[in-house]
């Protein structure tokens, strides 16, 4: 099961625990995305964010 929103994907890990969150980017993000990534962390408890450019700002 993989849900949608604008442009992320929650994707559940074939763990007990866990999703894979793609499409995100998280020096934009928007009050709907912040929801579902709320419920998702709520649900799985482990939320592992792909592909992000961190900097120390």
């Amino acid at each position: 099961m993989t849900l949608t929103a604008s442009r992320i994907e929650i994707t559940p890990t074939e763990a007990a625990l866990g999703a894979v969150i793609t499409g995100f980017d998280v020096n934009s993000v928007e009050p709907e995305v912040i929801l579902q990534l709320k419920q998702a962390w709520r649900s799985r408890h482990l939320l592992i964010f792909k592909n992000q450019i961190l900097t120390d700002d």
